[in-house]
């Protein structure tokens, strides 16, 4: 990840726009903030896609977009589901970066007559599904990115596609790059639970389950999970959630001599069900979205108080 930022930072004088593509449903974990001042800064278009919004509470994705462009005032902020966009949608969400690509002062490059754009984001994101979805629609050409399911896929910055002739517009894909230091073990959880960061230890996942039930209840949708799991009320116990799924797909496991559940293939099932949106959409960072409109709630109140104060002493 270190070679990735510095691999984008040299290609910088190359490069006239900056697509960045995020998870939806954790539209601020994981986000590295060194994109941001490293790369864009006001100086490069910036385009945030906010992918797999399908899976994301639709309310906590206009909120996202909204602080997002507060923090970023420089940066275009859209949501979609790559998946399933249309050409319609494909064609106007690039439209309107290379629209500011083409009306961007190229200090460096105002002799060339092409235009490089770089994609870059968090790992497994969708960042190869877009270049793939741009060569499909406007260069007429088969998928040419690994796209795979598993986080990492691409491993470092990949020879430029060409997208369009007119203009002559280049795409290039990048590693997955995450900050040095997860905030928290929150932010971690929430990684591992929409896939972001891959389950490096199968024996770990009882953990990372239980984590997702947490929000589930948090957030208040144990309708769902209930119902996947057969259970006539919530509950608090992983344990609980992960035996009746073992018992539903018949997960089981020899131990010594007895054949028992598989709890631990059961969690990893959970995992991949709640990442898939079987247990309704959820945007995993609701709780920081509401801290941020609390806050904003009490700044216009003491602006209030104050301007009312002022007003009087007048």
């Amino acid at each position: 990840m270190h070679k990735g930022m510095k691999d984008l930072e040299e290609s910088l004088l190359r490069t006239d726009g900056i697509i960045e593509v995020h998870d939806a449903r954790v539209p601020h974990s994981g986000r590295n903030s060194e994109l941001y001042k490293r790369l864009v800064g006001g100086h490069k278009p910036h385009l945030l896609i906010l992918n797999k919004s399908d899976l994301a509470d639709p309310h906590y994705v206009n909120k996202s977009m909204e602080y997002i462009q507060i923090e970023q005032p420089n940066t275009q902020v859209v949501h979609t589901s790559l998946m399933s966009i249309d050409m319609k949608e494909l064609t106007n969400l690039f439209g309107r970066l290379l629209q500011q690509i083409v009306e961007s002062p190229r200090y460096t490059r105002r002799s060339s007559i092409e235009y490089n754009i770089v994609v870059c984001g968090i790992p497994n994101v969708g960042k190869s599904t877009f270049i793939n979805k741009l060569r499909n629609l406007f260069a007429n050409k088969a998928s040419c990115e690994r796209v795979g399911a598993s986080p990492g896929v691409t491993r470092s910055m990949s020879e430029k596609v060409k997208i369009s002739n007119r203009p002559k517009v280049f795409v290039r894909d990048t590693p997955g790059i995450l900050e040095p230091r997860l905030k928290s073990a929150n932010e971690s959880f929430r990684l591992l639970l929409t896939n972001c960061i891959p389950i490096q230890q199968r024996e770990l996942s009882d953990i990372i389950a239980d984590y997702g039930l947490f929000l589930l209840n948090k957030y208040e949708q144990q309708r769902l999970y209930m119902k996947y799991c057969e259970l006539d009320r919530p509950t608090d116990d992983i344990l609980t959630v992960l035996t009746a799924i073992a018992k539903l797909k018949k997960c089981t496991q020899v131990y010594g001599n007895k054949r028992g559940y598989d709890l631990t293939g059961a969690a990893l099932h959970f995992i991949n069900e709640f990442n898939k949106g079987t247990f309704g959409h959820i945007t995993l960072d609701q709780d920081i979205l509401d801290a941020m409109e609390q806050e904003k709630l009490s700044d216009t109140n003491l602006f209030r108080a104050s301007s009312g104060r002022i007003k009087k002493s007048i």
